[in-house]
C-alpha cells in the first residue's frame, strides 16, 4: 500500500456505498493505513458541494479534514495545471474539466498514485508520468 490521491469521483461512488476496486482500496487504506489517503482542496470542494444537507456537508468536511491535504503553492500549480491543458490540447486530447488538470497537477507534482474513476485521467496518463488506479 502507498500513499494516493483519491478523486472526487471516487469518493462520490464511496459515499453512495458503490462497490468498485477504487471503493475497496479507498475502504482498505482508510482501515488500515489512513495517512495514506490524500486528498486537495479542489477534491474537498467537489465532494462538500455536491451535498444535500447541511448535517450531511458538516460531518463530511470533519472526516475528510481529518485526511492529509496535499497543498501545493497554488499559483505555481495552477500555471503548472493549465500547461498541461494546453499540452494536451496540442496533442488532440481534450480534458473536459479543466480541474481535473488541477487534480492530475498536484499527483505529479507530489508524484503519489491517483485513484479515480475518470477518463480524463487516463488521457492525462497517456500523455505524462501520472500514475494512476482504475
Amino acid at each position: 500500500m502507498e500513499p494516493a490521491l483519491f478523486d472526487t469521483t471516487v469518493w462520490i461512488d464511496f459515499i453512495k456505498g458503490i462497490d468498485s476496486r477504487q471503493t475497496q482500496l479507498l475502504e482498505r487504506t482508510i482501515s488500515q493505513e489512513p495517512d495514506f489517503v490524500l486528498i486537495t482542496p479542489t477534491v474537498l470542494q467537489e465532494i462538500l458541494q455536491g451535498l444535500r444537507t447541511e448535517a450531511d456537508f458538516n460531518r463530511t468536511k470533519t472526516t475528510l479534514e481529518a485526511f492529509q491535504m496535499l497543498s501545493p503553492d497554488w499559483a505555481d500549480i495552477s500555471v503548472d495545471a493549465a500547461r498541461l491543458y494546453f499540452t494536451l490540447r496540442k496533442k488532440g486530447a481534450t480534458i473536459r474539466k479543466s480541474t481535473d488538470c488541477l487534480i492530475a497537477q498536484i499527483a505529479l507534482h507530489f508524484d503519489v498514485l491517483l485513484v479515480h474513476n475518470d477518463v480524463d485521467f487516463d488521457q492525462i496518463a497517456r500523455h505524462t508520468p501520472l500514475r494512476t488506479f482504475r
